[in-house]
């Protein structure tokens, strides 16, 4: 390699082999080169060692650059043109918790998925034979009026549909749902299980 170090300040440092830092500890981290490209990678005796790249305060963590492609993990086997996030049995956490992730072309930064399962949910009572639409409204703790919330019942009448699901635009945790029942005959109250998913943004 040719590559010469421009630094203005004339303290030009060059190694031709790995850099490793944290050997005093059970887990380094070791720089190095190679023929497909330049490495960062944890190293130490444990089999599984993780590695974190940490941006300070509230900076953004930039990985690529505006025109080239970023892969995560590797190739589908027998697709080179489709980029993976990770292998089939790891697991692949992007930023920290309550940390924001820019992905490019978003008018949003992200802030994560909230899993919720509520099993005790109170259907409306659709004492009528009317059709007729219905509201219920839960407390999921951190959801507020930015975020966007999927839902499904796992347990509804057969007569009663759960069509919709937003958080309150003036009270922090507030969710609601809308369920409609569209047929002509009366729907007693009843307990569902409904698993909820909230985009936070």
């Amino acid at each position: 390699m040719f590559y010469r170090s421009t630094n203005p300040d004339g303290q030009y440092v060059h190694h031709l082999g790995a850099i490793v830092a944290g050997v005093n500890s059970s887990h380094g981290v070791e720089i190095d080169g190679g023929s497909t490209g330049g490495m960062v990678r944890a190293v130490g005796d444990d089999a599984n060692i993780s590695l974190s790249l940490l941006q300070k305060g509230a900076g953004l963590l930039i990985l690529g650059t505006s025109t080239g492609p970023v892969s995560f993990g590797g190739i589908i086997t027998g697709n080179s043109t489709e980029p993976v996030i990770g292998a089939a049995s790891t697991r692949v956490t992007i930023g920290a918790t309550n940390a924001q992730v820019n992905f490019g072309g978003s008018t949003a930064p992200f802030y994560g998925f909230v899993r919720y399962t509520d099993t005790g949910v109170a259907t409306p009572n659709f004492n009528t034979t009317n059709i007729m639409v219905m509201e219920t409204t839960h407390v999921l703790t951190g959801v507020n009026s930015s975020h966007f919330i999927l839902a499904q019942g796992r347990n509804l009448s057969t007569d009663c549909a759960l069509v919709g699901v937003y958080p309150s635009a003036s009270t922090a945790g507030d969710v609601h749902c809308r369920f409609i029942k569209a047929s002509t005959l009366t729907v007693a109250a009843s307990t569902a299980t409904i698993d909820f998913l909230v985009f936070r943004f």
